[in-house]
């Protein structure tokens, strides 16, 4: 699943709300993002590309709450959440 946020900066905020919506549950139920990534960061890296005059580019992928969660910056920032696959023993 992939949405396109076009130039919106609160990268962090959107990611919670996306798996939230997946788990179909309140965002305040999930575990803090920090434990996975330090949203702040996250905010200012993608947020700083929306607003730089040149052209920027980059990907962050990581995993919260059982799914990998890809963040990609070409035009635009758009997040994909994707299920871990359960591990073969």
């Amino acid at each position: 699943m992939g949405r396109d946020l076009g130039n919106k900066s609160n990268i962090s905020l959107h990611i919670v709300n996306c798996i939230a919506e997946r788990e179909h549950a309140d965002p305040l139920e999930l575990p803090p993002l920090y434990d996975a990534v330090d949203p702040d960061a996250l905010d200012d890296l993608f947020a700083s590309g929306c607003q730089s005059e040149t052209d920027r580019s980059g990907r962050i992928e990581f995993q919260y709450n059982g799914y990998t969660v890809i963040v990609e910056f070409d035009n635009g920032p758009e997040i994909t959440v994707k299920e871990e696959p359960e591990l073969v023993e």
